[in-house]
């Protein structure tokens, strides 16, 4: 995300603004599923964490997985 960033940051008016509007929630979609990638990767993940963000990166909405990776994956029982 940060590469993107920096594109639009030298770029004209029309590209930082498109940056803004749908470029930064493209971006931090992409480092979301990192994120879910490694902490299903995780040696202190548990089979029901592991489940949950399955489902999420399987879901694939950029909504979800943000919520999960900030509240939901510690709201995770079992």
């Amino acid at each position: 995300m940060i590469d993107k960033g920096r594109e639009a940051l030298n770029g004209t008016v029309e590209e930082m603004r498109a940056f803004l509007d749908t470029g930064y929630r493209l971006a931090q979609a992409q480092d979301d599923r990192v994120a879910l990638a490694q902490l299903m990767s995780g040696p202190e993940t548990t089979p029901a964490v592991w489940a949950a963000a399955y489902k999420v990166l399987k879901a694939s909405d950029p909504e979800e997985m943000r919520w999960f990776l900030e509240i939901g994956q510690y709201q995770v029982t079992g």
